[in-house]
């Protein structure tokens, strides 16, 4: 099966300064998680509102480097929904966020590239992020992670929709907490009044899940459509045109529930809210399958900024 690189990658030992630094998030996640963290090399490409977060939480969480492609022109108008964007109109998003990310860690190299990945050079990573993409560069692209064991990340926000893929390969394991199991002590006592004794440590135990590549996900017929967010999402990568018309059709198509039209019409324009948190959740995928703990998004998340809710959705 395939498994991303980092398990070819040498594990390094924290040093002192980042013992200090990482304090906090060591005692969240742990020491392995950490180091795990300190050999991950991370790509991400563009860097709008969405793809600002990302990087911002990624540098802060200690990796070991990140990569940065967005040859797009900086202009006075971006200042605005982007804090990694504040002068340097005229230079590229790359140039301009590079100094700002490594203000943020010094610990972790911060660099920028011109290029788009290649069979050659994503071999150099072992997570590829795209932001703001399209379907057609999401297939693309996670078919060549595949090939070398690369972990990839697909997001993009519309307004008041966000949405998230992420494919770790055909087979992934990791460990996660297993549930906590409280005994309850005999008493002829009310429920209410007895005393409960759990486990003051946590214990782990090993798990897997299969992915799929976003080339071969099912119809949308398979969908429990549990949010509206989803058909917008669909609907956007898909290239509609009259996005309330698809709506209604693939509604009625699939016997869902109507989608808002305050949604539908909320779909233009990076609203920073919405981008903050759907960048946090990507972010924290990302240190969740570097770790290999927790049990991650298997395999998208759909959020709908009206209701705020976030929804998984495991597309075979």
């Amino acid at each position: 099966y395939i498994t991303n690189n980092l398990s070819t990658r040498t594990m390094v030992e924290i040093t002192d300064d980042e013992a200090a630094l990482y304090d906090r998030q060591i005692r969240l996640w742990g020491v392995d998680a950490q180091r795990s963290l300190r050999a991950a090399d991370v790509f991400v490409k563009r860097c709008g509102p969405l793809g600002a977060e990302v990087c911002k939480n990624i540098v802060l969480s200690g990796v070991n480097s990140l990569t940065l492609l967005d040859t797009r022109i900086v202009e006075d108008k971006h200042s605005a929904t982007n804090f990694l964007i504040r002068t340097s109109v005229g230079k590229s998003f790359a140039e301009t966020a590079l100094p700002n990310l490594q203000i943020l860690n010094p610990l972790v190299k911060v660099d920028h590239v011109t290029e788009d990945l290649t069979y050659e050079t994503i071999q150099n990573y072992s997570v590829v992020c795209i932001t703001d993409g399209s379907k057609a560069e999401y297939e693309k692209t996670n078919k060549l992670c595949r090939k070398h064991g690369v972990m990839f990340l697909a997001t993009n926000t519309w307004g008041m929709t966000g949405f998230m893929f992420q494919d770790c390969g055909e087979v992934y394991k990791y460990i996660a907490e297993k549930p906590k199991v409280s005994h309850g002590k005999s008493s002829d006592k009310p429920d209410t009044k007895r005393r409960k004794v759990e486990d003051n440590e946590s214990e782990y135990e090993e798990r897997e899940v299969r992915f799929t590549e976003y080339s071969k996900l099912g119809p949308l017929s398979s969908l429990r459509f549990s949010s509206p967010a989803v058909l917008i999402a669909h609907g956007l990568l898909e290239g509609v045109t009259n996005l309330s018309e698809y709506c209604k059709t693939m509604t009625k198509r699939i016997g869902g529930k109507e989608v808002p039209e305050q949604l539908i019409k909320n779909t233009t324009g990076e609203l920073v809210p919405i981008c903050a948190i759907v960048g946090g959740l990507v972010s924290q995928e990302i240190i969740k399958i570097v770790s290999k703990k927790d049990d991650p998004v298997v395999n998208s998340l759909y959020y709908d900024g009206l209701s705020g809710a976030g929804i998984i959705e495991n597309m075979k």
